[in-house]
């Protein structure tokens, strides 16, 4: 028998025991073992070359190391089903096996998208005719980070769907907040990991980048946040409504990625017929339980009384409509035959003030009924603030905004030590608050007083950036697995970098890969660019002070909610685990008048590349994104004014070339509606009810 048969014939009987299993419930264990045989055997044809699979000829390679080898089972759209479905089933028979209504959702859904699979998205096809090699994986997903990031996020989102089963099933709220916790967390832990591997990988320097993707694992951890909260304080409804919102938008999120409606830095799969399959998935799971969530009756009171804990809850809960409904509009408005781009200035400038004032809500919170108030944080916040102004040269009022909410955060949490505001079982509280706080301001300093350089060197020519000196000592090839690479040693006074470009001998593709220098809180991050004919070399150097604060802050992220599920103190410990806004221009195409250089790069910043999957024109490296960087230089050059430079691009391009979409009759809605919500959502649920009571 072929392997690929055996596969299909699991994915079949798993979903026959799936639709007798609640008549007969002893069938779950029967469909946990198809599931993880499918699994194993799809794990098995993979690491063994096997390529009568489909899935194996389209994701992997014979020289591929075995790690990337086995990631590659779920660096695709079939591959990736699979996982969720085995992590959701096994997780979520287990969580519900007291409960037989939560059990019954269970194999519900279970059913739904293993239906799914075998119709539309099925990883055991064979192969028509044989193959003697594979294609490969993307390049961009053959790193160790990625090999360990979607299962973990997809550990903390199919998790989602547990506390909202257990409640529709009356399971006692300390059981339903271990699941809201366990999934929260490990949406932080994933969503971190992802963070940190776009920062390395992708080559561009930043940390976070707006993309649907993203955007589709923030949504449900904003909402499972608010979840989290309401639970705390015993909000029942509240915590119910917004743990469903949690699990529908990972489900719907799910599809939106996987349908072709948006496009991607990092996606991996556009299939709009899969797509239609998934919206059916998406339908007839939600709407059945959007049904039960709305005549769930309430078990504790509403409340209305105007706190801070409350008013963050509501703002988690907007800034995620913000973020979706940024990432939604322009498939919607395309439907009506405009097409937009909305990238990250939107965001920047609609969630990021949200976010500071939920910073600032947090720091307030344990002080506004106690004896003690927090003052003394707000003078620590004020004058250290005052202190960067002065003393920093900083006028970047966003930045000042960040760092001043940052330190009073972090401050707050430890003042409430001091005058033992929590108990010790509040310790992952506090220290998950400290570890947002923390972050805040790693984010503040190190976009503040980030420096970059591009410049041109021979070997053994020296440079420096930040007063530190920097040699390129060697230029040495080296061959991996499955690609050959250019290694540049960059010596400095605490040891050597080693940025490489690789040219993956399989996809033909030349990938950088970046080398970044832990400087105690700082990183040097270096990138090797293109060789010029006098034998130099170009590099981009950027020095980002105050950016591993930002990394621990995510660390300490993680370790608060394992600490909360786990109550093991020593994860306080684990700083063993330590992790340690480029552009794509070469040295080459710079202008000599740095006047215009800068004018062009702020342009550069406003554009989108054309072929791209959304990257600004500065950040992309094709060879068309540098074609139309060098057209910008010579229409400044030739007396073109910023805005005619604008204006040629959407006439040729269209208004989807804007980063940031223009604010007209087209995209009022998308500018206005996200504030008249919420002020809207403020005084009706605050202002008019308090003056009702």
């Amino acid at each position: 028998m072929e392997l690929p048969y055996l596969g299909q014939g699991l994915l079949l009987v798993t979903a026959l025991f799936l639709a007798f299993s609640s008549l007969m419930p002893r069938l779950r264990f029967a469909v946990l073992a198809t599931l993880l045989s499918s699994f194993i055997l799809l794990v098995y044809a993979h690491v063994a070359s096997d390529f009568s699979f489909v899935h194996v000829v389209q994701y992997s390679h014979t020289t591929k190391p075995l790690l990337y080898k086995i990631s590659g089972i779920w660096g695709n759209h079939e591959g990736s089903m699979l996982l969720w479905l085995v992590l959701f089933y096994s997780l979520g028979s287990w969580a519900t096996r007291h409960y037989d209504k939560a059990l019954a959702w269970v194999t519900y859904i279970a059913l739904a998208i293993t239906l799914f699979m075998i119709m539309a998205c099925n990883p055991f096809q064979i192969t028509g005719t044989p193959f003697i090699e594979g294609q490969d994986l993307n390049p961009l997903l053959q790193d160790p980070l990625l090999a360990i990031h979607p299962p973990l996020l997809y550990l903390g989102v199919v998790a989602s769907f547990i506390p909202v089963l257990l409640a529709l099933s009356i399971a006692p709220l300390q059981t339903v907040l271990f699941w809201t916790v366990f999934s929260w967390t490990f949406m932080a832990i994933g969503i971190s990991l992802g963070s940190f591997w776009a920062y390395y990988e992708l080559g561009w320097g930043g940390w976070w980048f707006w993309d649907p993707v993203e955007n589709a694992a923030l949504v449900p951890w904003l909402l499972q946040t608010a979840a989290l909260h309401s639970q705390i304080k015993n909000n029942q409804r509240p915590a119910l409504v917004f743990g469903f919102l949690s699990m529908a938008s990972s489900l719907i999120g799910t599809f939106i990625i996987r349908s072709g409606l948006v496009t991607s830095v990092h996606s991996f799969a556009i299939d709009p017929e899969r797509g239609l399959f998934l919206a059916l998935v998406c339908g007839v799971v939600l709407i059945p339980l959007a049904w039960s969530v709305m005549y769930q009756p309430a078990v504790s009171p509403q409340k209305t009384t105007l706190t801070p804990l409350r008013i963050g809850v509501y703002l988690l809960s907007f800034s995620a409509f913000v973020v979706a409904f940024g990432t939604l509009y322009p498939i919607i408005l395309s439907w009506f035959g405009h097409l937009i781009t909305v990238g990250a200035p939107y965001f920047n400038k609609t969630v990021v003030p949200v976010f500071l004032g939920i910073l600032l809500l947090m720091a307030f919170d344990p002080w506004h009924k106690q004896r003690h108030d927090g003052t003394p944080a707000l003078l620590v916040s004020g004058a250290s603030t005052l202190a960067l102004w002065y003393y920093g040269h900083q006028t970047n009022l966003f930045i000042l905004l960040g760092f001043a909410t940052g330190i009073g955060l972090c401050s707050s949490m430890i003042l409430g030590i001091r005058h033992r505001q929590w108990a010790k079982a509040k310790t992952p509280m506090i220290l998950a608050h400290f570890a947002v706080g923390l972050a805040a301001i790693g984010i503040a300093l190190s976009t503040g007083y980030e420096e970059e350089k591009l410049i041109a060197l021979k070997v053994h020519e020296a440079t420096s950036i930040h007063g530190i000196p920097i040699r390129f000592t060697e230029l040495r090839g080296e061959r991996g697995d499955n690609f050959m690479a250019q290694t540049a040693i960059l010596t400095t006074d605490k040891g050597n970098l080693a940025p490489e470009k690789r040219f993956y001998i399989t996809q033909k593709i030349i990938h950088p890969e970046t080398a970044i220098q832990s400087r105690g809180l700082d990183h040097l991050y270096v990138t090797l660019g293109d060789r010029y004919d006098n034998d130099s070399w170009g590099f981009r150097l950027t020095y980002k002070p105050w950016i591993n604060l930002m990394w621990l802050g995510f660390v300490l992220l993680g370790i608060a909610g394992l600490l909360s599920l786990t109550k093991r103190w020593w994860l306080l410990w684990v700083f063993a685990l330590w992790i340690p806004n480029l552009q794509a221009i070469e040295i080459h195409e710079q202008l000599s008048d740095p006047v215009q250089e800068r004018r062009a790069v702020i342009l550069g910043a406003q554009l989108l590349c054309p072929t791209c999957n959304g990257q600004p024109l500065n950040e992309s490296s094709v060879e068309e994104a540098e074609l139309l960087r060098s057209v910008i230089r010579q229409q400044l050059k030739t007396g073109y004014t910023d805005q005619q430079v604008i204006d040629w691009f959407v006439d040729r391009y269209g208004e989807r070339v804007l980063v940031s979409p223009p604010l007209n009759g087209e995209t009022f809605v998308l500018w206005g509606l996200p504030w008249i919500i919420l002020l809207s959502g403020i005084y009706i649920r605050f202002i008019r009810n308090k003056k009702t009571r």
